[in-house]
């Protein structure tokens, strides 16, 4: 078939052929909702909901649901290592570090409010480092000033 075939007034290099996005793109946007990431995004929205109902008393603290002994400790940091670890930083009340590395098919805690150790001075938010591609561990850290309000 040649463009004398093709009806008067139009040419074959003028069609426009409809771009799909490739097979690996629509695969991510599919797991999106099945990644660390994802899931990080959500979790920070949930901690950010509960602290807004903290007194300047109270910081927000964790305690595990599955360990069979109950294990408090106020949450410091958390970051994620995609595609499915979910990582915290704290301290337990006897002021020794913990951090909590968990598979997201793992994931279970109640959020609790911790008093704080000294509530004259200001509440801290709980600490992110700034976006970077992996920190010493691996796993991806975010400030929570440049993480999106989410209704």
């Amino acid at each position: 078939m040649d463009n004398n075939d093709l009806p008067r007034g139009i040419l074959f290099s003028d069609l426009r052929i409809p771009q799909t996005p490739s097979f690996k793109d629509q695969m991510n946007e599919i797991n999106k909702p099945y990644t660390s990431e994802y899931v990080f995004y959500q979790l920070v929205q949930q901690i950010r909901r509960f602290e807004q109902t903290l007194d300047k008393d109270h910081e927000v603290g964790m305690q595990l649901v599955c360990f069979g002994q109950s294990i408090q400790f106020s949450v410091a940091r958390m970051g994620y290592m995609n595609p499915s670890i979910i990582w915290f930083d704290g301290v337990l009340p006897d002021k020794s570090n913990v951090q909590l590395v968990q598979h997201l098919n793992q994931v279970s805690f109640l959020l609790i409010a911790v008093k704080r150790p000294d509530p004259e001075r200001p509440k801290a938010p709980i600490g992110f480092c700034r976006p970077s591609p992996q920190n010493a561990r691996g796993f991806q850290e975010f400030d929570p000033s440049e993480i999106p309000e989410q209704e």
